[in-house]
């Protein structure tokens, strides 16, 4: 096994931004890194996390070097957040040093084509935001992130949200699990799953579509503004590749029969995700997670 492998995390951060910058030229080496991603949801999510956030820099700033004394003073003032965070044992920077780590480097030299002054900026709005609001906002779930617009995880959140605002309200308003299964039958031609949810009740669904696909949406409600939304659209709308989910949720939907994460929104609200026979089926709710757990266990599936 090549050098850093097996060493420190930090050496496999380093490896992996290598392997972002594709300057790894030993095939053997790349191919365990792209191993380790596929193993390690932890790593992957990390690499998935670096990378966008470098494609989000590069297309957005213009080519413009940093003066010697600015970048100077964001370098000192990165390093004593790490040497803070590890000393006070502060779980969010430490917890992703690998992203200051690579502020620096970024700094430091010019980096993926993005120039110092960039970085610099970037960095010291970051700093900034950490002395004034006391640290960063929770991080949100890396798939939601890296997802695009045919993603089932960002359309079931940004769905949710709609909701929520009241911008979208039911076409059929109905508390009958039946006549809201002939409804989506009727408009969107797929058999829903509309399931019993105890303390909660089926007030409605909407049908739309996306680029030709077939979508349905339920919601429930228990009398107190809470809400649990169930976006639904039939499997094969992914195995078409008409709408994305991420390869390491759907074999963790197969191993364990769902997938739950939060961290999905700024609201950290709880997104969890199964097969009902040839449906897939993606719930949003306000819910801390270990109570949407123990809810999802209920239904009557």
């Amino acid at each position: 096994m090549p050098m850093g492998l097996n060493t420190t995390s930090f050496n496999i951060d380093e490896l992996i931004t290598s392997y972002i910058d594709n300057q790894i030229s030993d095939h053997e080496l790349k191919s365990q890194i792209e191993g380790m991603l596929k193993s390690d949801a932890k790593l992957n999510a990390k690499y998935k996390s670096e990378l966008l956030t470098k494609e989000f820099l590069s297309s957005r700033f213009p080519e413009v070097d940093v003066p010697q004394t600015t970048y100077n003073k964001v370098v000192s003032c990165i390093d004593n957040l790490v040497i803070n965070a590890k000393r006070n044992g502060q779980p969010v920077l430490s917890e992703f040093p690998s992203f200051w780590e690579t502020i620096k480097e970024a700094v430091t030299k010019k980096f993926i084509g993005i120039p110092r002054f960039a970085f610099a900026i970037v960095a010291i709005f970051v700093i900034g935001g950490l002395l004034v609001f006391g640290g960063p906002k929770k991080a949100k779930n890396p798939y939601i992130l890296a997802g695009t617009e045919k993603s089932i995880m960002v359309q079931a959140v940004n769905s949710f949200h709609k909701i929520l605002s009241g911008d979208v309200k039911p076409q059929l308003t109905s508390s009958n699990a039946a006549e809201v299964e002939k409804y989506v039958k009727d408009k969107s031609h797929f058999d829903a799953y509309v399931p019993q949810i105890d303390d909660y009740q089926l007030s409605g669904v909407v049908c739309n579509e996306y680029n030709g696909q077939q979508l349905a949406h339920l919601i429930y409600t228990n009398g107190q503004n809470d809400i649990i939304y169930i976006y639904q659209t039939p499997v094969n709308a992914v195995h078409k590749k008409n709408l994305d989910l991420p390869e390491d949720v759907q074999n963790e939907i197969t191993k364990a029969k769902f997938y739950m994460c939060d961290e999905v929104d700024e609201n950290n609200c709880t997104m969890t995700l199964w097969f009902k026979k040839d449906v897939v089926c993606a719930s949003m709710t306000t819910m801390p997670k270990t109570e949407m757990y123990t809810t999802f266990a209920r239904f009557n599936r």
